[in-house]
């Protein structure tokens, strides 16, 4: 693509006056295979906390791209209500999907009842599968109230597998072991 291309899919649809630079393409709905790149729990400025996921695409046009899961184990909503019981049991199945699709058996007591400390917990459980494939559905629904937003669905399956190299082995010669090697001129590299 030259930059002629590039500057024209750049601000189709923006606008430099009121939409910020740093806008970024999400990946679009579809099925692919990613490998957990890091988890972690971020704090926010608004005071909003949250178990991330780190999302890396490994195969396909969108490969190397990334997306984050961010997840709320709030039982509160920011006005004081009381979370509705669906949210916070969607949450809980997305977190064990996850930890299933990559070999980590969640238990209670990675949920204490501090939100913070599920956070700590569950992202020093996930550290050890940081790396592990596992296969995303992304789905769009949607949202009412933000149009422009739609919500982002996911869900889990296995990965593919990855196999690690492993190094040839050579024949081993049945010769005296204490014996010089032989080294032939046309071996020498000078």
């Amino acid at each position: 693509m030259g930059l002629q291309e590039a500057f024209a899919a750049a601000t189709k649809d923006w606008d430099a006056k009121k939409d910020s630079a740093n806008q970024a393409d999400l990946i679009p709905a579809g099925t692919y295979q990613v490998v957990l790149d890091k988890t972690d729990h971020p704090v926010y400025k608004s005071g909003w906390d949250c178990l991330r996921f780190s999302m890396q695409v490994i195969k396909g046009k969108y490969a190397s791209r990334k997306e984050q899961l961010r997840i709320s184990l709030a039982t509160k909503t920011t006005k004081g209500k009381t979370m509705p019981d669906f949210v916070v049991s969607r949450n809980i199945r997305t977190i064990s999907k996850i930890a299933a699709m990559v070999g980590l058996q969640v238990t209670p007591e990675m949920f204490p009842d501090n939100e913070t400390d599920a956070y700590e917990k569950l992202v020093k459980a996930f550290e050890p599968y940081e790396g592990k494939t596992l296969e995303m559905t992304i789905t769009v629904t949607p949202n009412k109230k933000d149009p422009d937003n739609p919500y982002r669905n996911y869900d889990f399956g296995p990965g593919i597998k990855v196999e690690e190299p492993t190094a040839k082995e050579e024949p081993v010669a049945d010769s005296d072991s204490d014996a010089e090697p032989t080294i032939d001129d046309d071996d020498l590299p000078f």
